[in-house]
């Protein structure tokens, strides 16, 4: 059977959920060592409110349960959203319990009220942040 070096099969259910501290959860299911882009399921609990933000990179979201309001409107489970590189969020929240799928193909930058950037959510922290599986090489 021919097998594909760069093909990746994963379970979420044999993932722990890594939490961020502000009331999301992730499974960070892959990280592109070619550009830096991830997947990962996150999950907020109710009433979680995500820092402000600008995306640096396009990002798109499919929301499997629950519900998330943020300034584009009000997603709920099986919608699909895109944010084009630039969006920038005032606020993003889940008035309810909500998992979602995250496809992020670009930097997030955590911003204060004045635009100062506080962190960068990016591959590499990502990579932190997802254990350790093996990778194909190019060779």
């Amino acid at each position: 059977m021919d097998s594909n070096p760069f093909a990746l099969l994963i379970d979420p259910d044999d993932l722990e959920w890594i939490g961020t501290g502000s009331g999301n959860a992730m499974k960070v299911l892959r990280v592109s060592q070619e550009t830096g882009g991830w997947t990962a399921l996150i999950k907020a609990a109710a009433g979680t409110v995500n820092a402000r933000h600008r995306h640096l990179g396009p990002a798109d979201f499919f929301v499997l349960s629950g519900s998330i309001e943020y300034r584009g409107g009000f997603a709920r489970a099986g919608s699909w959203v895109y944010e084009p590189a630039g969006a920038l969020h005032e606020a993003t929240t889940h008035p309810e319990d909500t998992v979602y799928l995250a496809n992020v193909h670009g930097p997030i930058a955590m911003l204060d009220d004045d635009d100062n950037v506080i962190r960068v959510s990016d591959g590499a922290s990502m990579a932190r942040l997802a254990p350790s599986r093996p990778t194909a090489s190019i060779a």
